[in-house]
């Protein structure tokens, strides 16, 4: 037994590894060392720190500390829990001590001194080998407990050293796991996580321990957790009679299913925004009535297929494919004219630039406003070729091949000058970032010492080589003098398109 002491507080623990687990209260740490007591009805141990952090220290060698570290444990485990007992029966704050031991393998100084490393080092490099503690604890665990660090054996096969993993296994098979167990987990914010949710319910829900195999009791507390429904002693009995038919190898669209079929489960909700009334609007002809019309078809159209073949192929539930099509229903009526009116004006106002981008397009992209201009004009837009679909569209907006030829020159020189200004735009953001220093010694960024050059009368871009490189200048000729410019800096680039811009 061991009695750790700091000014207003003690603690009493029954070994050394619960001593290093008290290393990790707050209070403990913010202790000075030299307030720190620690009494032993045993070997005698100490208290001192390393580098900051605390450790303790004891007599003997490296192996001799470490079977003592287990022997305590062993000990401490026979007298609390007698001969070989379940990982499951033990408490988790027990079960951490020990595994916490292993630990100090990679950190030698929380529990030996610098002599005893040293003596520890010597001794592997008269053996030749490198120095490494972590066999002396695997052997220590293995012949006191009959498993190293990796933990015992585990449900399903290989070893675990997660505490509630033996745990949530040992309540799904309702063995009797002792209270004091149960309360530690019942304390818990989480008690299980990582994978291990579904055994949750089995803490406070007695009734359903050792009622369904593994996999189908995993996926129904999946199911159940996922609609917000708690198992309770009330609804268990249900739950099992409604998955007893499904096959132990399930998933969680058949155990859902079966939950809903049963009444366990009820059908989704839908979302708060079909609670909420829509504006659809006023169609501004015809044309925007057909294709407000064509479009609501062709998004239910297509919601319905995608629900039917998710549920076809057995990934979705009944629950979702139900919500799943009541929307798409209801979301038919909820189709407003706002894209409709837009493009219904288009038309009226020969927006050739939105039509060009809808309609002039591949056969697969943009449907339903090509089919509404099918329905309402009579025009064909699909099936054809790029020049006679182009060529359509103009003559909907009342234009012969001149105009077209006429609107799409002044496009292209349009889109010339935008392209120009980005450009420019771009070159000078670029060069702002460069600095050049003036005469007088300010120093200025690359845009300005462009700009200011240009003004100055410098409008003349000269290059030479020098060397492997080649360099650039803004020169005045009446002056015979010149201004550096870097293509690497956008200079170059921003001097070519103020004077292009000059020149225009």
């Amino acid at each position: 037994m061991y009695k750790l002491t700091i000014p207003g507080e003690t603690f009493i623990v029954a070994t050394l590894a619960g001593v290093l687990s008290l290393f990790r209260d707050e209070r403990v740490q913010a202790t000075a060392t030299a307030l720190i007591g620690l009494q032993s009805d045993s070997a005698a141990a100490s208290v001192t720190r390393y580098n900051g952090k605390l450790a303790i220290r004891r007599a003997g060698s490296a192996a001799e500390v470490i079977a003592s570290l287990f022997d305590e444990v062993r000990a401490h485990w026979l007298g609390q829990y007698g001969a070989q007992p379940k990982p499951w029966q033990i408490r988790q704050a027990h079960w951490d001590e020990l595994f916490g031991l292993f630990e100090l393998s990679r950190a030698p100084e929380c529990f030996l001194s610098s002599s005893q490393i040293d003596a520890e080092r010597a001794a592997a490099r008269n053996a030749r080998q490198f120095f490494d503690l972590s066999p002396l604890f695997h052997r220590a665990a293995v012949e006191r407990f009959g498993f190293g660090a990796g933990g015992p054996p585990a449900p399903g096969g290989g070893v675990n050293a997660r505490h509630e993993v033996h745990v949530a296994y040992a309540l799904l098979r309702n063995e009797p796991v002792p209270d004091a167990v149960l309360d530690d987990y019942r304390r818990m914010e989480r008690a299980f996580r990582y994978d291990l949710e579904w055994a949750e319910p089995l803490l406070n829900v007695v009734e359903l321990r050792g009622r369904m195999p593994a996999e189908k009791h995993r996926w129904v507390a999946s199911v159940m957790r996922g609609a917000k429904q708690p198992i309770t002693a009330q609804n268990v009995d249900a739950i099992v009679a409604a998955v007893e038919g499904v096959p132990a190898a399930c998933d969680f669209v058949t155990i859902d299913d079966a939950l809903f079929a049963a009444g366990i489960l009820c059908a989704e909700s839908l979302p708060p925004m079909f609670d909420e009334p829509v504006t659809l609007g006023t169609p501004v002809n015809a044309f925007a009535e057909r294709l407000r019309q064509i479009l609501a078809d062709s998004k239910r159209d297509k919601s319905l297929d995608r629900a039917d073949m998710e549920r076809t192929q057995g990934r979705t539930t009944a629950r979702r494919h139900k919500l799943e099509r009541d929307m798409a229903l209801l979301s038919h009526g909820r189709e407003t004219f706002e894209w409709a009116n837009r493009m219904a004006l288009a038309f009226e106002q020969r927006d050739l630039s939105l039509l060009l981008q809808v309609l002039d397009s591949p056969d697969t992209r943009n449907r339903s406003s090509k089919r509404a201009v099918e329905d309402h004009y009579g025009v064909k837009l699909r099936g054809g070729n790029s020049k006679g679909r182009r060529r359509a569209i103009f003559a909907l907006c009342g234009m012969d091949e001149a105009e077209q030829a006429a609107w799409e020159a002044a496009d292209a020189e349009r889109k010339e000058a935008a392209r120009k200004a980005a450009d420019a735009q771009h070159a000078k953001e670029v060069a702002q970032r460069a600095q050049y220093q003036r005469a007088d010694g300010v120093v200025i960024d690359g845009a300005a010492h462009v700009e200011a050059a240009i003004e100055e009368g410098f409008r003349e871009i000269r290059d030479w080589r020098k060397g492997a490189s080649k360099q650039y200048a803004l020169v005045n000729v009446e002056l015979g003098q010149a201004r550096t410019l870097r293509a690497k800096d956008g200079t170059l680039d921003y001097a070519r398109a103020m004077l292009e811009r000059l020149a225009a």
